[in-house]
């Protein structure tokens, strides 16, 4: 017999255990419950013996794992619903920052989440390989375009090290943001209001200026190339 505490809460009666317990676990995330989260809390959650669980995660490590892969589903269909791919590589990254700052004020426990827990590259599968990438290669076939576009000549090392820089910008900006740091700066410092990132459209403003510092460092590129 189970303790109190660990008996299933209701009777089982569906089939899909595993998406069952993934469910449990977002709820949790949604409600910022990450700390209380257990492979016996989840059992519980569903209705099914903590025994059970162990048919389908042989730990917590498995189904963080199974939780990530969900996670980044939604965020792969949230960029492509909400910002189709469009034939113009710079609107397309640009888009793509949009999505990204979005997500994260529509989505805030699942986009910490994503950043706050980390597990060792041994544990990647092809299939969280190919979701958690899915975005990053949108953005380094949007960074290549660019350089394309302005035929700029350019070797891999140069396009993925620009979608980098256009990343950590990116995600510096949003979780400067969000976290309430960049409206406090502002704020001691007596500059400008608009810096402070306040409404939805300053920051959607920050971000196309960085779009465009990134397209003026390419084509400053070849200048400087043609120079040599």
């Amino acid at each position: 017999m189970f303790p109190d505490d660990l008996k299933p809460s209701q009777p089982y009666h569906h089939g899909d255990v595993k998406n069952a317990l993934i469910n449990a676990a977002m709820k949790l995330i949604d409600t910022n419950e990450l700390e209380a989260m257990s492979l016996r809390r989840l059992a519980k959650e569903v209705g099914v013996t903590p025994s059970a669980v162990y048919n389908h995660f042989t730990d917590k490590d498995a189904l963080m794992m199974a939780i990530k892969i969900r996670l980044y589903e939604d965020i792969n269909r949230y960029f492509d619903s909400h910002y189709p791919e469009s034939d113009d590589p710079e609107q397309t990254l640009l888009d793509m920052c949009y999505a990204y700052f979005h997500f994260s004020r529509e989505f805030p426990s699942q986009f910490h989440f994503i950043f706050s827990s980390t597990l060792p590259l041994e544990w990647s599968t092809p299939e969280f390989v190919k979701v958690s990438c899915y975005c990053l290669v949108k953005a380094r076939k949007a960074v290549y375009g660019i350089f394309e576009k302005y035929q700029v000549p350019c070797k891999e090392e140069d396009v993925v090290g620009t979608t980098l820089l256009v990343w950590s910008q990116l995600h510096g900006i949003v979780m400067l943001r969000n976290s309430g740091s960049i409206p406090a700066a502002v704020t001691y410092q007596e500059w400008p209001s608009v810096c402070g990132l306040q409404e939805n459209e300053e920051v959607e403003n920050l971000l196309r200026e960085h779009v465009q510092m990134t397209v003026d460092a390419i084509l400053s590129k070849q200048r400087n190339d043609s120079h040599h």
